[in-house]
């Protein structure tokens, strides 16, 4: 089963991380209306997606400047439900609609050939040759899910992208992997 999947003007986005440090499942959320997304990221991804869409939209205002009272507060609070994944994505794009001063993020269930990845076009549009790699998929397209959001939207589901990601289980001083809450062998002890 696939398809492309359409939340266009999307009431809330979020991305964040449900269960417990080092047993976490990374999610991105979006609502419209009574319509939920549910798609599973890497944490990998959640992080670079946090740090690229921020040096994204400062790139777009550039050229297309951003309300100064652009307020991301009011979505900043929005938080995971337990809704069942659609699926887990393997790519993630970002793009950007001037004429709507929309921001796109696409996710995608598998990795297609480059040339068949159909970037955001039109007049005045702007592209991102941001695409984040997950884990390995099939090769078929399978689901596509485009999510359409206000630039505070995205802003914001990044910020809380970012503090999920730093939610983990803190780091061993000498390796810098995750100290686990049962004991910690350190590979450099040895």
């Amino acid at each position: 089963m696939s398809g492309v999947i359409e939340f266009d003007a999307v009431d809330t986005l979020t991305a964040g991380a449900i269960g417990e440090p080092g047993e976490r499942t990374f999610l991105i959320q979006a609502r419209k209306n009574d319509a939920e997304l549910t798609v599973v990221v890497e944490k990998e991804q959640v992080a670079l997606l946090a740090t690229e869409v921020v040096s994204f939209l400062d790139r777009v205002s550039g050229e297309y400047p951003e309300a100064r009272d652009a307020d991301t507060s009011g979505f900043a609070h929005t938080s995971l439900t337990d809704a069942e994944p659609l699926f887990r994505a393997s790519l993630i794009g970002l793009g950007f609609d001037p004429a709507r001063d929309m921001v796109l993020i696409e996710l995608r269930e598998n990795s297609p050939d480059e040339e068949s990845i159909d970037h955001p076009s039109g007049e005045g549009a702007v592209e991102s040759a941001a695409l984040f790699a997950g884990s390995e998929s099939t090769g078929d397209e399978g689901f596509v899910a485009k999510i359409f959001a206000s630039r505070p939207q995205v802003r914001a589901m990044a910020s809380l992208g970012a503090v999920a990601v730093a939610a983990g289980r803190p780091l061993c001083d000498l390796c810098d992997q995750p100290l686990d809450p049962d004991g910690h062998v350190c590979p450099r002890m040895n």
